[in-house]
């Protein structure tokens, strides 16, 4: 090795460890940021009637709820892509500004329901560049080892979150709703430590195509509105747009998702198999509640102290399962996932009548299955594409499980009210809403089983060291 390839090297690694040393002290302050911008999300779930109640728009308050997840979905995709062009220090000063921004139109302009609705999208959009700048800064500087646990501590604080917004949802009603805007705020405190911390590290020589994502931001909300708000027209603008989009791609000049990226066998069968673990995501918590006031005749309050059982078992789970890969490796991480999906939702459904409890402990086996799933899968994709594409791998894998969420609710809401499914259950399991909700647990366990299969098929994926 020459001198000038050793200089090269050395310098290299003295950049990694530099960005390293950084990354490991700013990811907790960023953390801190999700996890307020997270609750947010759980917090205006459980209020939106309230406020268009309040504001005399009653018809329109689902439009809290509803919009600002579109949003979501698609600033996930968008803000991973771009941490691959904008240095992670700028984008996150970005987010926090958003972020305080949404918060104080918020409050202030609490009188009026279409502002309200606008601070909530604004608020979404600068909550979730800390969450998308900590996942892609993890892949990008942190090592193997610390990059699994880094992963795991994410998925575990959005579970957390949630449990605190299931837990919170009575008392949050009993004082003024304008107030929850304030909340978020308080993340100006932690811009001194961002700023310090953060890399300031960018693309060099490369250009932004702008062009590229912005057709693929609109491809992407267009499902998302889809699923929420359905129709014919939207559905022919999907397919024409993604038309468009794929011929860019083929076509463009320097397209942000190059063909190489689109032809990658190894990050394709990840995107494939997370589409179908996280099919059913968005419906573990309201088949719950249907079979709590339905079956049981519980009161909400008691199914939400259940539900925050189940979410802290996630949050728990999420924490050990950096170490479970770092262990076990991702491949039989993988399948011991799969496994408690299936046994979950399979038991769900045949003890369906046997106790509300019961169901609770059984939503505990696949709701840690669904949290173990996250750490290897992010922790393969990362390593099946280049450094330089992460953010864009990673922005994919976050609009990807946002998508195919949004597309296993719709299914699950046409199951749920689909009367061949009442008719009658398997092992004796009578007609009703108990033959409803088992036949829903055993597609639910069919998927899982899928996702089995397909780990199976794929398991040289997760065996892929990182792309040069």
């Amino acid at each position: 090795m020459s001198d000038s390839t050793q200089a090269v090297n050395t310098t290299a690694t003295d950049d990694f460890e530099d960005n390293r040393a950084k990354t490991k002290k700013a990811l907790p302050a960023l953390l801190i940021v999700f996890t307020l911008g997270t609750l947010m999300i759980q917090a205006f779930n459980l209020v939106f009637q309230n406020i268009g109640d309040s504001l005399g728009m009653s018809a329109s308050a689902s439009l809290i709820s509803t919009l600002p997840g579109i949003v979501l979905g698609v600033v996930c995709m968008l803000y991973g892509t771009l941490c691959d062009f904008i240095s992670p220090k700028r984008m996150t000063l970005f987010g926090v500004s958003a972020l305080v921004i949404g918060s104080l139109l918020g409050f202030f302009c609490s009188f009026n329901f279409w502002v309200v609705l606008i601070a909530r999208m604004i608020q979404v959009a600068g909550a979730q560049v800390a969450g998308s700048v900590f996942l892609v800064m993890t892949v990008k500087y942190l090592n193997d080892k610390e990059k699994a646990i880094y992963i795991g501590i994410y998925n575990a604080v959005y579970y957390l979150a949630a449990a605190i917004g299931v837990f919170a949802g009575g008392f949050i009603t009993s004082f003024d709703w304008k107030y929850l805007f304030l909340v978020p705020a308080i993340s100006m405190f932690f811009i001194p430590l961002l700023i310090k911390n953060t890399p300031d590290i960018s693309a060099k020589g490369e250009r932004i195509d702008g062009f590229g994502i912005a057709l693929f931001a609109v491809f992407a909300g267009l499902i998302a509105i889809y699923f929420s708000f359905p129709s014919a027209w939207l559905l022919v603008a999907i397919v024409l747009l993604g038309i468009a989009f794929f011929a860019w791609i083929l076509k463009g000049s320097k397209p942000f998702l190059s063909r190489s990226f689109v032809t990658n066998k190894a990050y394709m069968s990840i995107l494939l198999l997370q589409f179908v673990f996280y099919f059913f995501n968005f419906a573990c918590v309201p088949i719950y509640n249907v079979i709590g006031e339905q079956l049981y005749n519980m009161p909400l309050t008691t199914i939400s102290l259940c539900l925050t059982l189940v979410y802290v078992v996630a949050t728990i789970v999420g924490c050990v399962s950096g170490p479970a890969v770092n262990k076990l490796g991702r491949m039989k991480t993988l399948l011991v996932a799969s496994v408690l999906m299936v046994v979950g939702f399979a038991g769900s459904a045949i003890f369906i009548e046997k106790g509300f409890w019961i169901l609770t402990v059984l939503a505990c086996v696949f709701i840690a299955g669904v949290t173990v799933v996250y750490t290897p899968i992010y922790d393969a994709a990362s390593d099946a594409l280049p450094v330089e594409e992460n953010g864009r791998g990673v922005g994919i894998l976050d609009l990807m499980m946002n998508t195919s969420a949004s597309i296993g609710m719709a299914v699950y809401s046409s199951l749920i009210a689909n009367p061949s499914l009442a008719k009658s259950g398997l092992f004796g399991i009578g007609s009703g809403a108990a033959a409803q909700t088992s036949n829903v647990f055993w597609i639910m366990c069919a998927a899982s089983v899928l996702a089995l299969i397909l780990v199976l098929t794929f398991r040289k994926s997760f065996s892929t060291k990182r792309a040069e």
